[in-house]
């Protein structure tokens, strides 16, 4: 079953990966830093944990509709699949931008 997107999530990607994103910043890891520095650690990895989770609960055909739903317009296709991408948002917020582990999903 899908659990619904925390509200971090909905706040993240919608207030940072809105229709305009690309005015802000040149590409999505830009994005990502901007957000990173005003915020706690710990809330960066609650944020990172829903992310996985996220991700691991949803088919990658599902994961596209589910991020416009929360207003994240970032389509990182064809570079890479949904489910590789927010696997990198996620190790970004943890610190540790490139190292994105691949979470088994459908």
């Amino acid at each position: 079953m899908n659990t619904p997107p925390s509200y971090a999530m909905e706040q993240f990607f919608g207030g940072y990966f809105h229709p305009d994103w690309d005015l802000d910043a040149a590409d999505w890891p830009q994005i990502v830093d901007s957000f990173v520095v005003d915020e706690k650690p710990e809330h960066l990895r609650s944020l990172a944990h829903d992310i996985d989770e996220f991700r691991r609960d949803r088919a990658e055909s599902q994961l596209h509709e589910a991020m416009l739903k929360m207003g994240g317009y970032y389509d990182p296709r064809p570079e890479m699949t949904y489910r590789e991408w927010l696997g990198m948002v996620a190790e970004r917020l943890r610190g540790q931008p490139g190292r994105a582990s691949d979470i088994a999903g459908a």
